[in-house]
Order: structure tokens, then sequence, then C-alpha cells
């Protein structure tokens, strides 16, 4: 570790800063084209924001932890596709399931189906700031103390790193700027995802005889997380990303068949 030179070049601290900016003006950037083409409704912007952290991050959290640290949680360590498929599944129904239950409750508030794209915006969004965003920040308050005083000044932060936590930190100063490129673009998708699958849970919610677009929305979810795992773990990031995008295309084209359906059925 001696060797190592304690420093993160300043492309790469130019573009955590857009990421983490990035992954704060695209959501309101898209709530504010929605409200202006289908009159979307902000509060549905709010309870998204609110919704995802509830449901992903302390009741999916909780169960995560709960699973992972069993008998079974070793189980699904040794075959990524196991760990996929769980992960996945976890993912589609907490937050499928809070999904639901936000557009349910806000039926009564809702003038049409722009109001699933508000949503959307609002759940990828504060997915993009709490996953990305908050990383990106990290980094950089890391990066710009290591410029400054080395090692040393970033364990004044924080406190004496382990060999483990060193060679993380090492990691950081030899990560191209590129790199972080990929969690934008990651976040782009991601939102795409979400504003699709928000569709299909509000056409389950305000169509007679559209449940089905429910638990559809759970396979999606399950899908793309699945997919989103497995080859991660053995593929190049661009292959893990293309699949993403593709996964998330493919489901942006459903919802804007039933999107149509619906606003022709809407008064």
């Amino acid at each position: 570790m001696n060797e190592i030179r304690w420093a993160v070049s300043q492309s790469a601290i130019a573009v955590m800063a857009l990421v983490a900016l990035f992954t704060l003006v695209l959501p309101l950037g898209v709530g504010v084209w929605v409200r202006r083409h289908t009159k979307g409704r902000w509060r549905f912007f709010l309870l998204g924001a609110v919704i995802f952290p509830l449901f992903a991050l302390e009741l999916e959290g909780s169960v995560n932890r709960v699973v992972l640290s069993g008998p079974l949680g070793g189980v699904l360590a040794g075959n990524i596709w196991l760990y996929g498929l769980y992960g996945g599944l976890a993912a589609g129904l907490f937050e499928e399931c809070g999904r639901y239950l936000a557009l349910l409750l806000g039926r009564r508030w809702s003038r049409g189906p722009g109001d699933a794209l508000m949503y959307g915006a609002g759940h990828g969004g504060i997915e993009a700031v709490l996953l990305a965003g908050i990383t990106m920040v990290n980094n950089l308050v890391v990066a710009l103390a290591m410029n400054r005083g080395g090692l040393e000044a970033v364990e004044q932060l924080t406190e004496p790193l382990s060999e483990s936590g060193q060679a993380a930190l090492a990691a950081l100063t030899t990560a191209p700027a590129g790199i972080y490129l990929w969690s934008g673009f990651e976040r782009l998708t991601a939102l795409v995802l979400h504003i699709a699958l928000s569709v299909l849970v509000y056409a389950a919610v305000t169509r007679r005889g559209k449940w089905y677009w429910f638990p559809a929305a759970i396979a999606l979810h399950a899908l793309a997380d699945l997919a989103a795992l497995v080859t991660g773990a053995c593929c190049p990031i661009l292959v893990t990303e293309l699949i993403a995008a593709l996964t998330a295309a493919a489901a942006a084209l459903l919802a804007w068949r039933v999107y149509g359906g619906i606003r022709a059925e809407t008064p």
C-alpha cells in the first residue's frame, strides 16, 4: 500500500460531480415535462419518493438481512442464479406491492395516467439520488480529502482503515473517469423501467378486468433485476448495462401501449 499514489484525477472528480447532479436533475426534469404535457400531479411524484425508501430500503432490506444471514443465505451465495432469482423476486414483490398500494390509495386524487408517469419519476428519482447520487457525493468527499492530505486525511474523516478498506480506497485512485458515467446511465434506464412499471400497475388499479398487469409488473421487475445481478457477476459492464437498457426499452414499449389504452378510456 505504501507505493500507492493516494490521489484521484481531476477528470474523475468532475465526472463524479456531474453524475451526482444528473441523478437530481433527471427526475425533476422528467417531472416538469410530465406535468407540462400530461397534467400529472406532483403529489404522485412525492408519493413515489416516499414509497421507495419505505418498501425497498426498509421493509425489503430488513427481510433480506434476515434471509441472507440465515442458512438460506449460504445456499443463495453459492449459486448466482438462485441469488439473482431471490433478489429479483424480493425487489419485484416489495416495490410493486408498494407501488400498487400507493396508486390504490391515490386513485381518488388521480386525474389520468399522467399521474402514473409522475409516480414512476418520483420512485425512480429518489432511488437514483439514494443509490447513485449519495454514493457519488461520498466519493467526492473522500477524493477531495485524499487529494488534500493523502490516506491520513481520509482516515481523519472516517477511522483507521483496515487492509481491505485501503484496497477499496486504492481502487478509487485507479478507476478511470469514464467508469462513473455508467452509474448515470444505469439510473436513466432504471428510471425508464420504473415509469413503465408504474403505468402497468396504474392500469391494474384503475381499469376493470386489468388486474393481470400487477403480477406482470412484478415479473418484469424480477426479470430485470435477475438479469442485472447475473450479468453483473460474469460480464463486462457494457454487456450488463446494454441488457438493462433493452429490458427497460421493452417494458417501456409495453407500457406505451397500455398508456394509450388508458388515455382512450379516460374522459
